[in-house]
């Protein structure tokens, strides 16, 4: 069995981001050494349409959106709008007063090096370009801005695609909770990949196994079709990087997984849905809300054995043990579902920080209620945070429109 400790994590062995709820947009990143300082709180206007995450090597995070500018102490140029000012802590100076320009359009995140003194660089896919003065650049999620010294990884947590004849809606939020201090959740949305993981509290370096996961997993990034074996083969590769983490000394890295797929089976857009451990996967349609998923726990086998009550206490003191999870040495079968898409449905992936805290019948209520995907993954996100955040915490909202 696996055992989880809410009050114990692995010490961190590499990648390690603290991402931020959308709260963060109007208040300062707990422990960030990017503080925001304009515009006002007050004056700020609602974000909307896309928004990214810069996720920055000293491990704080800040969500973007509209236009801004990078830099130690940016400064907009007289008579121009700007959205956002991201200051940077460097105590080297190698970033400049106003080093980044930012902005997003429909075709994504880009941005532009407003002639630097140390210059930037776009690493992607292994490949490191440096960015000319004055001319903007596209930055794909997944990619890493160069600053200077300092390094910002990119991700989207709002967006659209369309997959074949189907369009994808999506939002996502996650939060370290209000008890720790590093979030071990990490999630991918990169179209048709869904998936959150969660490292596993008590193991070494479960932030980073958890990390290893959704990025061996996004390599599907940009298939149309992917199958069961293809998703397979992206387990057992992730497997192989968790074994390659370099730990302390203690219980082996392990993460949960869960997730859907967007594909096609026989030209039918279909949802192909995976899970191992405790992490969960909803839909939400005409027929209404239900877990697909089912928990790989010692509660839930003793529970399906008829042995134990859900709303016992047995049952919250042993919530923790897991039966499966993803670790190196011992390859835990995952579970798939694979189920034709219905039109303007809603599916809805998360940590069990969200099922710890909020009952069942509020998550359908705040999925019915909050449209926009983002809002309502955001909602979830601080409900998990307010009621007692004791764990991380992470929703992935994604909605079928066809």
């Amino acid at each position: 069995m696996l055992r989880r400790a809410e009050n114990i994590h692995g010490s961190a062995a590499g990648y390690a981001p603290k991402a931020p709820s959308a709260t963060t947009c109007n208040r300062p990143l707990r422990n960030s050494g990017i503080p925001r300082t304009s515009p006002s709180p007050s004056s700020r206007p609602k974000p909307r349409g896309r928004r990214f995450v810069l996720d920055f090597d000293d491990g704080s995070s800040v969500v973007i959106w509209g236009g801004g500018l990078i830099g130690r102490e940016p400064v907009a140029l007289e008579g121009t709008n700007v959205d956002q000012i991201v200051r940077v802590n460097d105590d080297t100076l190698s970033v400049s007063r106003t080093h980044l320009e930012f902005g997003i359009d429909e075709s994504g995140l880009w941005v532009r090096d407003c002639g630097s003194t140390n210059g930037s660089q776009i690493e992607a896919r292994g490949r490191l370009t440096r960015i000319e003065s004055q001319r903007p650049v596209a930055v794909p999620s997944g990619s890493t801005i160069h600053i200077g010294q300092r390094r910002a990884g990119v991700r989207t947590i709002a967006g659209r695609a369309v997959i074949g004849d189907v369009t994808i809606d999506w939002g996502a939020a996650t939060d370290a909770g209000a008890v720790h201090d590093r979030n071990e959740d990490a999630y991918c949305a990169e179209p048709p990949v869904f998936m959150v993981a969660d490292g596993v509290g008590g193991h070494s370096a479960g932030e980073v196994a958890s990390r290893e996961t959704v990025d061996a997993l996004s390599m599907l990034a940009g298939r149309a079709t992917v199958t069961r074996e293809m998703v397979e083969d992206r387990l057992a590769d992730a497997r192989a990087r968790i074994g390659r983490i370099e730990a302390d000394e203690g219980l082996a890295p392990a993460t949960t997984v869960s997730g859907v797929v967007v594909t096609h089976d026989a030209g039918v857009p279909s949802w192909l849905v995976v899970n191992i451990g405790d992490s969960r996967t909803y839909r939400l349609n005409s027929d209404g809300f239900r877990q697909i998923t089912v928990d790989h726990s010692l509660v839930q086998e003793l529970i399906d054995s008829g042995a134990l009550a859900p709303s016992s206490e047995a049952a919250a003191s042993i919530r923790n043990v897991l039966s499966r999870a993803l670790l190196a040495k011992t390859e835990h079968p995952a579970d798939f579902w694979l189920f034709p898409m219905t039109a303007y449905e809603r599916i809805l992936v998360c940590s069990d920080g969200l099922t710890k805290e909020v009952e069942t019948h509020t998550i359908a209520r705040i999925l019915r209620a909050v449209p926009d995907p983002f809002e309502a993954a955001n909602r979830l996100v601080q409900l998990a945070v307010d009621a007692g955040g004791r764990d991380n915490v992470t929703a992935l909202v994604i909605d079928a429109l066809h």
